[in-house]
């Protein structure tokens, strides 16, 4: 019986866990495969969570307490001793991992076994992810990248036969592939320039103006880290119903959160990394809040707005379908009656704020009294760029690179 390795963080953050929208498991049963869960996992049937056991861990080792250190580590060294056994594993590390004494020792368990790694459907492993976990597992041979689980679910039914086989037919898979094209586990940013270090972008424009749509190909095509005010809502209103319910109806979310929101993500940038903000700020208060923190880490932003006629904004915005799991949206009548996501295969939703006249009518009356007071504030910096959004996305594209490299 071949086994599987299935590795994802589930208690440290579980809005995001790794079987969340998880394909994968049905997909291996089907298939004959067996599962091994989950390092964490692991550790809760031992009766020490995550929760737990990491901090303590923590503690020890900087304490320098390594004879209790090591006892303790016994507990996990135990529980991988089936995962050892396995025959591949398929992985996919948070964005936002850490790495830490659990992810060195099932590292070190796991060195020789075949691995997939699922980075997020735009590479958000590789930009964002600062874990010793996912940079050893990366540079390790026998493994192979992919973007979206649906990939990789696709990459082991073209190879059914060898997988079926076990460890030692996949590894040399792996290697076969690799040696054939050396540059497979990469992602090449093919519009990256120098130009780009350190630089500050944001996006604005009316609702269905595509600013998530250029925010993203600046990430994917350009290494740019993405702050959606949008995407960083979603994934927080799952721990906090009211804000949901709040933003479903159309409104916007409170300063507080998103002045927090984005503080987060710029303290933890380098200093030669480029970020885009699609969206934000929509407040007053919030251009303010961000200009003093650009300020602080001496970055000058550039907005570039997206201008599109109102009644071309409304017609996307009835259009409009969104992938939960790639996070990109479509605008596409083909869509409505066949809501598949053309990117990874996953189900097409109408956004809760688009499915009413009444939300829909809030987005764009906030539009005119919030944001265009925020646009005219950068206006009057002297760091605001127009562009006509009346066009397909690869000539906006294709503007926007050139405003960035000026």
């Amino acid at each position: 019986m071949v086994s599987c390795y299935r590795s994802g963080p589930i208690e440290r953050d579980p809005a995001s866990a790794f079987h969340a929208k998880n394909q994968l498991d049905g997909f291996l049963r089907k298939n004959g495969f067996t599962i091994i869960g989950d390092t964490f996992e692991i550790l809760k049937s031992c009766g020490r969570p995550q929760t737990t056991y990491g901090p303590e861990m923590k503690k020890l080792r900087n304490q320098g307490r390594f004879s209790e250190y090591s006892k303790k580590e016994l507990l996990l060294a135990h529980s991988l001793n089936a995962v050892r056994k396995t025959d591949f594993v398929v992985s996919r590390p948070a964005p936002e991992a850490s790495g830490g004494t659990t992810s060195e020792t099932v590292v070190m368990w796991l060195r020789t076994i075949p691995k997939l790694v699922i980075i997020g459907p735009h590479s958000e492993g590789l930009l964002d992810n600062n874990s010793t976990f996912m940079i050893k597992m990366l540079s390790d041979n026998p493994s192979l990248i992919f973007n979206t689980e649906r990939q990789a679910i696709d990459f082991i039914s073209d190879h059914i036969e060898v997988f079926k086989r076990g460890r030692s037919a996949i590894h040399n898979l792996i290697v076969k592939l690799r040696k054939l094209n050396p540059y497979i586990n990469d992602r090449p940013k093919p519009c990256y320039s120098k130009l780009f270090d350190g630089r500050t972008v944001i996006i604005q424009g009316q609702p269905g103006a595509g600013k998530d749509t250029q925010g993203r190909m600046l990430q994917d095509l350009c290494g740019f880290k993405f702050f959606g005010s949008g995407y960083e809502l979603r994934r927080l209103s799952s721990r906090f119903p009211v804000l949901a319910e709040s933003l479903g109806k159309g409104n916007l979310a409170p300063e507080v959160i998103i002045k927090f929101l984005f503080t987060q993500s710029l303290i933890k940038l380098e200093k030669f990394e480029p970020i885009v903000f699609s969206g934000t700020p929509k407040k007053l208060g919030e251009a303010q809040a961000l200009m003093d923190m650009l300020e602080l880490l001496s970055r000058e932003p550039l907005m570039i707005v997206i201008d599109i006629s109102e009644e071309l904004a409304k017609e996307r915005i009835l259009l409009r379908r969104v992938c939960d799991d790639c996070e990109i949206s479509f605008c596409d009548e083909k869509l409505i009656n066949h809501p598949i996501c053309p990117e990874c295969g996953g189900s097409l939703k109408i956004r809760a704020e688009n499915t009413t006249q009444e939300a829909i009518d809030k987005i764009f009356n906030w539009y005119k009294t919030d944001v265009e007071e925020v646009i005219r504030y950068f206006e009057n910096l002297g760091l605001v760029v127009h562009i006509d959004g009346n066009r397909g996305k690869e000539e906006i594209f294709n503007d926007i690179l050139e405003i960035l490299k000026r």
